[in-house]
């Protein structure tokens, strides 16, 4: 692990002292929210596309059936519609 020295002014050191973390803990943190910021967004990673992905409807209706599958089972597009649907 690296040493860094850092110079923070005397008035947000103690906001950040105030807080009772590890001043190192809160450094790490907000290194890594940068960094995860300078991500490309990932549409797939959040976590409506993840509730979208596990939706299952018995019976689809007719205006979201887009296909069948290799069994025969509809497809559906209601994830492009979830709004919609849900509301």
């Amino acid at each position: 692990m690296a040493t860094l020295t850092v110079e923070i002014p005397d008035s947000l050191l103690s906001k950040l002292q105030e807080t009772g973390q590890p001043l190192q803990n809160i450094i790490l943190q907000a290194v890594e929210a940068y960094i995860s910021a300078q991500q490309p967004y990932d549409i797939t990673q959040t976590h409506t596309w993840k509730l979208c992905g596990t939706l299952q409807v018995s019976l689809p209706a007719a205006e979201y059936i887009v296909g069948q599958d290799e069994q025969g089972k509809p497809l559906t597009n209601y994830a492009e519609h979830i709004d919609d649907v849900l509301y």
